[in-house]
């Protein structure tokens, strides 16, 4: 009965072929165990309430954590948190493209304040609104006035030599940041590439994965792994993802087929 499916199978171009039990899945965290050293340079760029510090803190004890949080109070609890941490260096302003002072759209959920406007009468608006009891006009709780500064600079003041894993999560500016680590990543001293891309209409500007790769390709890196939460612009109420670009030159790639 088997090699009569299979042989109709055939017929019609296609092949059964047994499952690999033994495939392993890896995370964003399992290919930095595999790829970065035992004591990386990380810079949180979004480090919000700590998250991603705790996430890499439990991967790499030792690691050195330039973490970047422009939002006031947030920051303040975060120096509290880690003030008797050496390796974790906290900085109280923004990262973008070029340096200067621009309007912070504070959000009732925190991790959702960006420098882009939220897009008005939108269902996530709508959704998000109900679940912290407040109207979508006081969604937005507060504009700060933020400084902005690019990498290129701060490396270049604090004599950053490298950066192993750089993590961008800042709510659909994430190629502005990219765009103002030109000089660094033309000397190669960027490792790996962790960002979020929003495709989707929470703000009224969304990225596409060209805004994210012309301020990388060229660079060396390349795109290595996707982390998916939502597929497409019907399901759900936000489509994004979390990408991964190594680089070429600093990290070896290979295919796995």
């Amino acid at each position: 009965m088997k090699k009569q499916i299979k042989k109709i199978l055939n017929s019609f171009g296609y092949s059964i072929t047994k499952k690999n039990n033994n495939q392993i899945r890896l995370t964003f965290d399992d290919i930095y165990k595999l790829k970065i050293n035992n004591n990386p340079v990380i810079f949180d760029i979004g480090a919000n309430q700590g998250q991603s510090i705790e996430r890499f803190k439990k991967i790499f004890p030792q690691a050195i954590v330039h973490a970047f949080e422009p939002i006031e109070f947030e920051f303040e609890k975060l120096n509290k948190k880690y003030k008797d941490d050496k390796n974790i260096i906290l900085n109280n302003f923004a990262v973008g493209d070029k340096e200067e002072i621009k309007n912070l759209y504070i959000t009732a959920k925190t991790e959702n304040t960006s420098f882009n406007k939220l897009r008005k009468n939108s269902q996530w608006l709508k959704e998000r609104s109900k679940q912290f009891n407040t109207s979508e006009n006081d969604y937005t709780k507060k504009i700060q006035k933020t400084q902005i500064v690019t990498l290129d600079s701060y490396c270049y003041k604090n004599s950053i030599q490298f950066i192993d894993i750089l993590k961008i999560d800042t709510q659909g500016y994430e190629d502005k940041v990219l765009k103002g680590c030109e000089d660094i990543f033309k000397k190669n001293l960027v490792k790996a590439v962790e960002t979020e891309i929003m495709f989707d209409d929470v703000y009224e500007r969304y990225l596409t994965f060209t805004d994210i790769e012309k301020n990388l390709l060229p660079y060396n890196f390349r795109f290595s792994a996707i982390e998916n939460y939502n597929y497409n612009l019907f399901e759900g109420i936000v489509f994004f993802a979390n990408l991964l670009y190594l680089n070429e030159k600093k990290i070896s790639i290979e295919n796995k087929t």
